[in-house]
């Protein structure tokens, strides 16, 4: 793209509104997935309540990226964009990120205890899925319905444009058809966590 502005917002705006919430995303899909195994020691001597280690991981993870947030707000507010009522709203995406990537952590987390083939897989595949979730363009303007679709039923994409709906488009996300989307997508990974965990729960400890 040319770089020029996107609904009256510089170019530089609508990118680091969409990247804000990459750096946890990034972090949750390496450092979530190897959260079981890199605190092994809670699990084996300890027998700490595996379901809780991502949740606490993810946990730290986030205030970091609050914190981030915050510097992009303040960014908005020296460029002359102030907050305003769409605001309100941050906090819903914010918790969406939080519970999705929560939920992942707990899912890879015991998939990668179980094998470390998966966490490597899962790093290798962090950049591709950064270009295929439409944080440095705007998925919901590819002209290919198919592949529009499909890159909306990411829920990384749900997330950067949910961010981009409060700071640029000004949209309320009821008002948005990716949130029934990522709620799919949400309840096929909660099945998957809760069908891993019961399955390999009592299994980690002797692998790890």
């Amino acid at each position: 793209r040319s770089g020029g502005d996107i609904s009256g917002y510089p170019f530089f705006l609508w990118l680091i509104a969409g990247m804000a919430p990459w750096f946890y995303i990034s972090e949750m899909l390496s450092q979530g997935t190897d959260s079981i195994r890199k605190y092994s020691y809670l699990v084996t001597k300890l027998k700490f309540p595996i379901s809780t280690i991502p949740t606490f991981v993810s946990i730290s993870k986030l205030v970091i990226n609050l914190a981030i947030t915050l510097i992009v707000i303040g960014i908005f507010i020296v460029f002359g964009h102030w907050p305003d009522i769409y605001y309100l709203q941050l906090p819903f995406y914010v918790i969406c990120m939080f519970l999705f990537f929560s939920v992942w952590g707990l899912f890879g987390g015991i998939l990668s205890s179980m094998s470390k083939d998966f966490s490597n897989l899962v790093k290798s595949m962090v950049n591709v899925l950064f270009w295929m979730s439409g944080i440095i363009y705007d998925a919901r303007g590819i002209d290919n319905e198919l592949l529009r679709t499909i890159l909306l039923f990411n829920p990384v994409t749900f997330i950067a444009n949910g961010y981009r709906n409060v700071f640029i488009e000004k949209v309320w996300f009821w008002e948005n058809v990716e949130v029934l989307y990522f709620t799919i997508v949400f309840l096929v990974f909660i099945l998957l966590a809760v069908w891993a965990y019961k399955k390999l729960r009592k299994d980690i400890p002797d692998v790890l």
